[in-house]
């Protein structure tokens, strides 16, 4: 029983990671379209939630404990996004566009899901690596979800997600997301999460080539 249990989990596993994979793919190609692009900005909100619910569904384990993960991230990445826009202290001045959709004092209530995925999967995926010291873990997937920033903002000011005043990105905002993902990488560890296999790595590998790729083709003003 026990043998077939952990086959049904790999099986969804294994589909988890074919969604992840396919639907960031068909996504990436619809952004490179120019012809596509209006249809496929309008579905950034139901990719985002669609990510999301792969990453409930397939969990595996302690579902008290994921819920707490997502609730205190959520509130959390959420509360820090209305007060970087209100205040322009934390990140910068900027303010969101139409893009992630349906937005409170602002800020699209899917920025706190984006923040539950982010750090889920870099979580997840510095997990795989074995390193034991939480707070190293955590100082390293705060590194590794700056770097991916540096792609995804020229790429979110391009599709409408958010603006930054004068068009540039002060470094106050990279200086921003590494704190605010140290904390929250922290609560992840702290909460002792089990390690999902495949899923962690699909989700931030498939997310850091849609924003590199589009970065790479933005920067040559291809859809200009």
């Amino acid at each position: 029983m026990e043998g077939q249990n952990d086959q049904n989990d790999l099986k969804v596993k294994r589909i988890a990671v074919a969604i992840i994979v396919v639907f960031h793919l068909v996504g990436l190609l619809g952004f490179l379209i120019p012809a596509a692009q209006p249809y496929f900005i309008k579905l950034v909100p139901f990719h985002l939630l669609l990510m999301f619910s792969v990453i409930v569904f397939a969990y595996n384990a302690d579902v008290k404990r994921l819920l707490l993960f997502i609730s205190g991230v959520f509130l959390c990445g959420f509360l820090v996004e209305v007060l970087g826009v209100s205040t322009g202290k934390i990140f910068g001045s900027y303010y969101y566009g139409n893009t992630l959709g349906y937005k409170i004092a602002a800020v699209p209530l899917l920025m706190g899901v984006n923040w539950v995925i982010l750090v889920f999967s870099v979580g997840q995926m510095i997990r795989s690596m074995k390193i034991r010291n939480s707070i190293l873990a955590s100082f390293i997937g705060a590194v590794i979800l700056v770097a991916f920033d540096f792609f995804l903002e020229p790429v979110a000011m391009k599709f409408d997600y958010w603006h930054w005043d004068w068009h540039e990105i002060p470094v106050q905002n990279y200086v921003a997301w590494f704190i605010v993902s140290v904390i929250l990488l922290k609560f992840y560890y702290a909460l002792g999460l089990k390690q999902q296999k495949y899923i962690g790595t699909a989700m931030f590998a498939s997310q850091l080539i849609f924003f590199v790729v589009l970065y790479m083709t933005t920067g040559t003003n291809i859809f200009a």
